[in-house]
């Protein structure tokens, strides 16, 4: 059982990791991208503020 955990991570244990890492790193990304509005979006909601006042 020792041996067996120090040896190195088989191919499958590195792509599951490269995988779960890919899919946090893009959950990352869209949440930023939510987080900041495009400056078009805010331009747009800046304008249409300042019609209605």
């Amino acid at each position: 059982m020792l041996n067996k955990l120090l040896n190195p991570a088989t191919s499958l244990d590195r792509a599951i990791a490269l995988s779960v890492t890919a899919m946090l790193a893009m959950n990352l990304f869209v949440l930023a991208q939510q987080l900041q509005p495009s400056p078009a979006l805010a331009l747009s909601q800046g304008h249409a503020a300042a019609a209605q006042v």
